[in-house]
């Protein structure tokens, strides 16, 4: 499954790799940052995870997270 999240707090390299390592430990299959607009495209597998899940570990880390349609 592919969801679009909106990540607020992103300033520099490190913090996406703290995302994405937290992201990866979940079992997220991909994880692609767009700098300019601080959207995420992210592909999991539904059975594995659920979206509250993803948010979390995303939170979790610092920023704020929210689901775009």
């Amino acid at each position: 499954m592919d969801i679009n999240v909106s990540i607020k707090g992103i300033h520099c390299a490190g913090c996406l790799n703290r995302i994405q390592q937290s992201l990866n430990t979940l079992g997220v299959i991909r994880f692609d940052l767009d700098y300019q607009t601080h959207v995420a495209h992210i592909t999991y597998d539904e059975h594995e995870l659920d979206v509250v899940d993803i948010l979390q570990s995303i939170e979790n880390n610092g920023y704020v997270a929210t689901l775009i349609d």
